[in-house]
């Protein structure tokens, strides 16, 4: 359709003649490319409207000729026999015939982008979506697909109306996300990296109400510890001989450790949560954990030079990665370095 419009401002009627199909289906394929810029309507006035070649769209076809001409050229010198079979690279333009529809592209950030700032304000249908973005609704679904998967986005079905698609929390959240990173990508990186430090530093810290449950079963070792803290009582006349005895059946009588209060009931009771002693970590640790920071430390500025010198999501996205990924594996490491051996 590019190709016959090269020549000047074109009928959709004689488009049809040219091209040998109807003029509804040069209709469908006009109106993509009207909406992406390639081909701008003409009105003329009670006259049908032309339609002629924007600069964007004679460079659209100027490249695909290019990039045609050097493949021809490539297939026609190559050697099957001698050299291997490369890989089908992607196609830079796709040629459908009117009424066919294309296949859809995978993996789209631009477009999934697009489509979560419409949805920000109001649910809407998938034509809807089309509309405001220019994409074919291949790709639309698609994408659409994709973000449902990953918990962005939501399908609203409907009874006698098309289905409606609308944001999620987290689609809430990974728009507001990239807007803090295209205004202030040093803020934004440093709000996930304390998030995700603080979430490690949870998971490794556990409180001490659930170690010191009251439904533990006792061992012999809490037994042991108990039934010495209740001669020490005697030693200490807060309690005689008949009530130490006492006590002590009730202690080897008791399964949990919700069982001692009545063991201990008016004395102190004993801590039975102690921290497990050991011997200083060897040195060795401190160094290998110095070499791996040192490591560690690259692959954090290649994630800052990601994220201050590339504007796409992409880039920025792996780089927050690596630097994230250096800091908690610092964390870890010197933890493990500090850590007490038995």
């Amino acid at each position: 359709m590019l190709a016959h419009l090269e020549g000047g401002e074109l009928l959709q009627a004689e488009l049809a003649r040219r091209t040998g199909v109807s003029e509804p289906a040069v209709q469908s394929v006009l109106d993509p490319l009207v909406a992406r810029g390639f081909v701008v309507r003409q009105p003329q006035g009670v006259e049908p409207p032309t339609f002629r070649l924007t600069m964007t769209g004679v460079k659209r076809l100027k490249k695909h000729r290019e990039y045609s001409e050097a493949r021809a050229g490539q297939e026609w010198r190559r050697a099957p026999a001698e050299e291997p079979e490369e890989p089908e690279k992607q196609k830079l333009v796709t040629w459908t015939w009117a009424g066919e529809t294309p296949p859809a592209r995978e993996g789209n950030p631009a477009l999934e982008q697009a489509l979560i700032e419409q949805l920000e304000h109001a649910a809407l249908p998938q034509a809807e979506l089309v509309r405001r973005t220019g994409a074919p609704p291949n790709d639309v679904q698609a994408a659409l697909d994709k973000l449902i998967a990953e918990t962005f986005v939501v399908r609203v079905e409907q009874d006698d109306l098309p289905a409606e698609y609308e944001l999620t929390e987290g689609g809430v959240g990974r728009l507001k996300l990239v807007r803090e990173f295209a205004e202030s990508p040093m803020s934004a990186m440093g709000k996930v990296l304390g998030a995700a430090a603080t979430e490690a530093v949870q998971r490794r810290r556990r409180p001490a109400a659930v170690v010191r449950s009251s439904r533990m079963l006792l061992s012999d070792s809490d037994r042991e510890v108990c039934s010495t803290a209740l001669a020490e009582q005697f030693g200490a006349g807060r309690i005689d001989i008949a009530e130490l005895q006492r006590r002590t059946d009730l202690l080897y009588a008791a399964t949990t450790r919700r069982d001692l209060g009545a063991v201990f009931e008016g004395l102190p009771a004993p801590s039975l949560d102690r921290e497990s002693t050991g011997k200083p970590a060897p040195g060795w640790r401190s160094g290998a954990a110095g070499c791996t920071s040192i490591v560690s430390v690259f692959f954090g500025l290649m994630g800052l030079a990601l994220i201050s010198g590339h504007d796409d999501v992409d880039d920025v996205v792996v780089g927050l990665l690596l630097v994230g990924g250096a800091v908690v594996w610092n964390y870890l490491v010197w933890s493990w370095a500090r850590r007490r051996v038995n």
